[in-house]
């Protein structure tokens, strides 16, 4: 469903502080000391509380050739200036029988600042610029107020409540959020989005 430009480990998307880049194995260590945090981990379907490096460097493998296979956009997240240490993860990937879905989690260190909600902003512009797709759509715990808050602010509009399946949460109930492409908020952070693909292999490895 993506093109091939972002089936290749070298995009990412610049916001006006962050870098979303393609995750890495060696992302695993770094991402383990906050993702299994309950709450954290307890914001998605497939996160464990817990998690391992170990489980997380699976997690990666299988996002990585979600990305390769135009399947989904899923990125690490970290600050302008350091692409070491990961302190969040966003994706969308298209859901059996829905619309393409908004996931995402971060460090609770960083809770707060917006970032997550320029994230989300930037990567909704980038699909609707590259993919065929009229909406985005995301599911979210009616406890997680601060997720909604996030949604909210970046266009999305509640649509109701649906059934949420996880092999590890059982069934339950989510408020349903939806981002149509023609909304002006959409659009809006399309114009603060950046798209930047290294020109050279050296600046790829960061040799210059």
């Amino acid at each position: 469903m993506f093109p091939s430009l972002t089936r290749d480990e070298v995009f990412r998307i610049e916001t006006r502080r962050l870098w979303l880049r393609w995750p890495r194995l060696d992302d695993a260590a770094a991402m383990a000391k906050w993702v299994g945090l309950r709450q954290v981990a307890e914001t998605s379907v497939s996160l464990r509380v817990g998690v391992t490096a170990a489980e997380l460097a699976t997690r990666i493998q299988s996002d990585r050739q979600a990305n390769l296979e135009g399947r989904a956009l899923d990125f690490a997240i970290v600050r302008q200036g350091d692409d070491v240490e990961v302190i969040g993860r966003i994706d969308v990937t298209m859901q059996p029988g829905r619309a393409l879905e908004l996931g995402y989690q971060l460090d609770p260190a960083y809770w707060g600042r917006g970032l997550m909600s320029e994230a989300v902003s930037a990567l909704c512009a980038q699909v609707f610029e590259l993919a065929p797709v009229n909406q985005i759509e995301a599911g979210v715990r009616p406890s997680n107020v601060g997720s909604m808050r996030v949604l909210e602010k970046c266009g999305f509009e509640a649509t109701g409540m649906r059934e949420q399946v996880s092999a590890l949460y059982g069934r339950y109930a989510v408020a349903n959020y939806v981002l149509a492409r023609a909304r002006p908020s959409a659009l809006r952070a399309a114009a603060q989005r950046r798209v930047r693909v290294p020109a050279t292999s050296h600046e790829l490895l960061g040799l210059v």
